[in-house]
């Protein structure tokens, strides 16, 4: 073993678990270059504040029953997170989950999260050793971060991933590696052009090698877990949508299919009535994201199971009806129902029944109930 890479071991001290978790990756480069003295502490991290919170207000949506209220009152009213801008010296970059840690193995828990029912330093304890690695790599040049939880999930590569090129725009023609997950697909690489970031300057980041950098850009985490930021929605539709339709007047359903969790296991019998009704089946997974923005920028009614697909509703127009289909074991309120108000989207639900012995989030979905709803947006 060379001494450079015996070094970056035992700067990983003490390799079980974190040295500490920072919770506030801004008050902690406040206090740490304070303590290296006025000079040296300007040479040091450094960050800046890009974008304010943003309050947002939304209205319920017509409620198929009174206990709904309570699924949609957290969400109508809401305190969305700051949006910074960091520069870290003498750091990693580990795992496809974003983690970042300074030279003293330091976790900033501002730029990855652990999803589930554990927080992320419960994740932590539970596995020992998570955050070391005797695979250190050593990239020259400035990195950048586009790494979050679950990035190769679309609604997370739209939501975390993307935005965050707007808090780069400054200090883009510094940064000679983008940190990207190794696992996001390749149609989802295919748009970064679009957005200015070459594909020779993508650096693609696995679970089993550390990277160290002498200078990482970090941004924080817009929307990973729902509630969108306004200023990240507006730019990452400024980039991706076209002129808008003269007349957007298709009706589509997102076929939720069979290899996914939270399955409609009467998936077939909504598709027949929804074609009867003059709905195109929409299968996602053989669209490019060009194809799949051109289909919902032109539709008026959507309709689809809370899921990624849904995710395409950042290029809607304004008024477009919205159908979300819910599982009571994943009614969440706070990704599709925030992002239909700050569109002014036409925003409906219905929620799906559970047969007995079903899997974990498989529903029915009543077809007279659909129907009835579709009527509705009709009349």
């Amino acid at each position: 073993m060379n001494l450079t890479r015996l070094k970056s071991i035992i700067k990983q001290f003490p390799f079980v678990y974190p040295m500490r978790m920072i919770n506030s990756c801004a008050e902690w480069i406040d206090a740490d270059n304070a303590k290296k003295g006025i000079y040296s502490g300007i040479r040091g991290h450094s960050y800046k504040l890009l974008f304010h919170a943003e309050h947002q207000t939304h209205q319920l949506p017509q409620l198929a029953q009174q206990k709904d209220t309570s699924r949609f009152n957290p969400n109508i009213f809401y305190q969305t997170a700051p949006a910074y801008l960091y520069n870290l010296k003498d750091c990693y970059v580990y795992k496809q989950m974003g983690l970042v840690l300074s030279s003293r193995n330091l976790l900033f828990k501002e730029f990855t999260h652990n999803f589930g029912i554990s927080s992320l330093s419960k994740f932590i304890f539970k596995k020992p050793f998570f955050t070391f690695s005797a695979n250190v790599k050593y990239a020259d040049g400035i990195g950048a971060m586009l790494l979050s939880p679950q990035s190769h999930n679309y609604y997370h590569w739209l939501f975390d991933v993307l935005p965050r090129l707007k808090l780069y725009e400054s200090v883009s023609g510094h940064i000679n590696h983008y940190c990207v997950s190794a696992s996001v697909p390749h149609k989802f690489l295919d748009i970064l052009p679009q957005f200015g970031i070459p594909k020779n300057k993508l650096l693609f980041i696995n679970d089993t090698q550390k990277v160290h950098f002498n200078s990482l850009y970090a941004g924080s985490l817009p929307g990973s877990e729902g509630r969108s930021s306004r200023w990240a929605v507006d730019y990452v539709r400024s980039v991706l949508l076209k002129d808008e339709p003269a007349t957007a007047a298709k009706k589509i359903y997102f076929k939720r299919g069979k290899t996914t969790n939270r399955q409609i296991i009467n998936e077939e019998q909504i598709i027949t009535l929804l074609q009867s009704q003059g709905f195109d089946i929409i299968d996602p997974n053989d669209l490019s994201i060009a194809e799949q923005i051109h289909v919902v920028q032109n539709a008026n009614v959507i309709v689809g199971a809370h899921g990624a697909a849904l995710a395409n509703l950042m290029f809607a127009m304004p008024g477009t009806a919205v159908i979300e289909l819910f599982s009571a074991d994943y009614f969440r309120t706070d990704c599709y129902f925030t992002l239909a108000g700050m569109l002014s989207l036409n925003y409906h639900y219905l929620e799906g029944i559970k047969p007995a012995g079903a899997a974990w989030g498989d529903i029915n979905i009543n077809e007279k109930l659909l129907a009835l709803k579709l009527q509705q947006l009709n009349g």
